[in-house]
């Protein structure tokens, strides 16, 4: 416990001044030194707290400067105890200090001595692996991964376990887009992989990855749960914490973040802004056949792609009681995502050969304000263990989103153009009450209630060029005002038990489901009313103290997004339209695991077995819609399959190297029908990727990372992914006692990032390659102020047994 309480000081170091009302008691002032009694060297950052005698509590504190000097100024006249530490050093106390006046009172030079069971934790701690496996998660530390620093969440997700980025940066879980994102345990209106590319890494603790939630939480979501924990400090004053970075290709960013700790109440406030510059280059080959003709169009082109924007997040904690907190928090933000593109496109067909030269420029943007505010509200009851937790969430955001394309033909004159604009808010409420009751030491059950509302609105008109007026003008028998309601209710349950070596969880969640839909263009509105029942089992066995074995199964849910619904055709650009589907399904997923660990002294081997089944299954269908012109779609094509191995083994060879191996292996296989060709298909493929980071410590501030990352050929319901690897390196350096730090990393070294997709059936082959401008080069600078220190324990999920 008074190791527990150092650390506490120390991290309340980060004193401003700190400096209570002055009223007619406050009137004495005390100083004094600390040193190192072994080398008699000033020791700077030893926090000096001081405590009434009376009844213990915390009256104040400071910390020593450069020269091992502290002064506290304002005490009341009072009696008090001193507690002077440093981490790796013993506690010394110093008791019955009287203010009688106000007379300066000097306490002299105070001598610390070298605590080595503490310096000794402080090095284990030092080591703390960046990717950390716990019973129903794994948790990635943000800071461990130096090749990804200066960029944001979906690259530090790109070297992790589990995941995978698509040749559009979408994030994947296990193969699935369909996945929840909480940002401090709390949802995010954006869509998830908006939501990852709007959060700097460098703003980010650690990200939490549950595959097999269990029925507390929303089953949402093919591949689980990925939960962003934000650094916070709550350490007594103020401190704050900037980082700036820049990158090839423009690239450049900073965010800033400020806390102040006074007595019971914490606030925080952070900022971001920046921009992210991402140029490809791709080409293309599209055959179709319509009515007996078979039309060619082969294409190369350029794009650019700009993600950026800006957010505010403010905070503040009051712990109200011994046994209440309060909390309050709040985050502001503008997302934009734009890009352009040019092409040229030569078509021919057969029979009737025809060769046009035509070329393409096209612009789109999409982005609008988002703002969300959470409150919570914590009891802890006299016995220990028993909790009560209220949340209420509203998340709202506004979407405006163009596309412009323009067609030339070989004298640069434009003989064709369009442009799609979509308006409108989303706004969702959260609302859970949570009751945690514990059954003496082994025994834990769980009750809780949520109510989900949720409205949006979609406001789209067509815009298509007109020769004779040269210009894009409004068509309005095209356009669509689509209004969208969802609310959901829930009820759950999960019974925690431990049996010697055994830890056994069940759970048990019930929603119900109306959905509402309506279209301008359609009569009639699609409506759900829908009951389902969500299951999980959570089993763990202690084989010995360096051994354990894990094995899990949960229930989850699918539900397609707001505009999968939409029953007319848009078209996206000059040779692509899109349509919903009102009929879709969503998707019900069965996922198992059975996991082990192996801890040794100084390696770590985990391997996680899986197995996924997915009910009506959601694919996007291509298909030829006229001639060079694909219609895409989508349907409940069938169920897949994945049955797989993930396992990941951790060692230091040296002091200086540590090497971390992981790797994916698991078979794939998708059956089904598809509605425009009424025929049966099966595909199957056998897929595979690895990564492995070495990590050395060059000297003793400066850190070098190499990474390296396969992901194999992979199956689609109408084709196939290609294979691709890509070489990372980051290297960062800390100067000042690690108050500034410096890094730099290179991705895609060797520029072998080439996505390439195939979609091939009897009337349609569409082959597309894209290989982004590679190396990336950024950089970024990093400045603690006041030895800012991110306290360790935040907002994560805990799922323990």
């Amino acid at each position: 416990m008074t190791k527990l309480k150092n650390l506490i000081i120390l991290l309340t170091t980060i004193l401003l001044g700190y400096t209570n009302t002055i009223d007619a008691q406050t009137e004495g002032k005390i100083t004094g030194k600390v040193f190192d009694h072994a080398t008699n060297n000033p020791i700077e950052y030893a926090t000096i707290g001081v405590f009434y005698s009376s009844d213990k509590s915390l009256a104040t504190g400071t910390i020593t400067d450069e020269k091992g000097d502290f002064t506290i100024p304002n005490l009341k006249i009072d009696t008090y105890y001193f507690e002077v530490s440093f981490i790796g050093y013993k506690t010394q106390i110093i008791e019955n200090v009287s203010i009688k006046n106000a007379t300066p009172l000097d306490l002299g030079t105070i001598y610390l001595e070298v605590d080595a069971a503490q310096l000794d934790e402080v090095v284990i701690n030092a080591e703390s692996r960046s990717i950390d496996y716990q019973i129903d998660k794994k948790v990635i530390s943000v800071n461990k991964e130096l090749s990804s620093a200066s960029m944001t969440a979906v690259e530090v997700l790109e070297n992790t376990p589990s995941i995978r980025v698509d040749i559009d940066g979408n994030v994947l879980l296990r193969g699935s887009s369909g996945f929840r994102v909480l940002i401090d345990g709390k949802p995010t209106v954006l869509e998830p992989s908006d939501a990852l590319k709007q959060m700097p890494a460098s703003l980010i603790k650690n990200i939490e990855i549950i595959t097999n939630p269990s029925s507390k939480y929303v089953p949402d979501g093919t591949g689980g749960i990925i939960n962003i924990i934000t650094k916070k400090n709550r350490s007594i004053g103020t401190s704050s914490l900037a980082n700036l970075r820049v990158g090839s290709f423009g690239t450049y960013g900073a965010d800033v973040l400020l806390n102040y700790r006074k007595g019971k109440s914490n606030f925080y406030i952070s900022g971001d802004y920046g921009k992210r510059y991402n140029r490809n280059e791709y080409n293309s080959e599209r055959r179709t056949i319509l009515n007996d003709t078979i039309t060619t169009i082969s294409s190369r082109g350029k794009a650019e792609d700009i993600d950026g924007g800006w957010s505010i997040r403010s905070g503040w904690d009051w712990d109200i009681s011994d046994n209440d907190v309060f909390s309050i928090s709040a985050r502001l933000g503008d997302w934009q995502t734009e890009g352009d593109s040019e092409a040229n496109y030569i078509t021919s067909q057969n029979p009737i050969t025809t060769i046009l030269n035509e070329n393409t420029t096209g612009y789109w943007d999409r982005g609008g304000l988002f703002f969300n505010i959470t409150s919570n509200y914590e009891h802890q009851f006299s016995e220990e263990g028993e909790e009560l937790a209220f949340q209420i969430n509203y998340n709202t955001r506004d979407v405006d989103e163009q596309t412009t394309s323009f067609l030339y033909n070989e004298n640069n004159t434009i003989i064709n153009g369009s442009r799609i604009t979509e308006v409108g808010p989303t706004g969702i409420w959260d609302i859970r009450l949570d009751y945690t009751k514990p059954f003496g030491e082994d025994y834990i059950l769980e009750l809780g209630s949520q109510v989900r509302l949720g409205t949006g609105n979609d406001d789209i008109m067509i815009y298509e060029y007109d020769d004779t007026l040269n210009e894009l003008t409004l068509q309005p028998e095209r356009n669509n005002d689509i209004d969208y309601s969802r609310d959901i209710f829930s009820l759950y349950s999960v019974f925690k038990g431990r049996y010697k070596g055994l830890g056994y969880q069940a759970g048990l969640r019930g929603e119900y489901t109306n959905r509402d839909i309506g279209s301008s263009t359609v009569a009639t509105s699609t409506t759900v009313d829908r009951f389902d029942l969500f299951p999980s089992v959570h089993l763990s066995y202690d084989i010995s103290d360096d051994n354990q074995i894990m094995t899990n199964y949960s229930r989850r849910i699918n539900r397609p997004r707001s505009w999968f619904f939409e029953p007319f055709v848009t078209w996206t650009d000059l040779f692509n339209v899109r349509q919903g589907n009102p009929s879709i399904l969503p998707e019900y997923i069965d996922s198992f695991e059975l996991n082990f660990i192996k801890n040794w002294e100084k390696r770590r081997m985990s391997v996680e077995t899986y197995y996924r089944v997915t009910h009506n299954k959601i694919n996007r269908i291509t298909s030829v819609y006229q001639e060079g012109v694909l219609l895409s779609t989508l349907e409940n094509v069938g169920t897949d399959y994945a049955l797989g191995i993930e396992a990941m083994y951790n060692i230091k060879p040296t002091n200086w190297w540590e090497m971390n191996l992981t790797g994916n292996t698991y078979n794939y296989k998708i059956e089904g029908q598809l509605s425009n060709s009424n025929e049966s298909f099966e595909n199957t493929s056998f897929n595979w990727s690895s990564r492995m980071s070495n990590t050395f410590s060059v000297f003793k501030s400066t850190k070098l990372q190499v990474d390296g990352n396969y992901n194999s050929q992979t199956v689609t319901s109408q084709g196939e992914e290609e294979d691709y690897y890509t070489i990372n390196l980051g290297i960062r350096s800390d100067f000042l006692d690690n108050k500034l730090s410096l890094s730099a990393q290179v991705r895609d070294v060797f520029a072998t990032n080439r996505r390439t997709s195939i979609v091939e059936n009897p009337t349609l082959y569409n082959y597309h390659s894209q290989l982004s401008n590679a190396p990336n080069v950024s950089l970024t600078l990093s400045y603690k102020f006041n030895n800012y220190k991110v306290k360790e324990e935040e907002e994560g999920i805990d799922d323990d047994f």
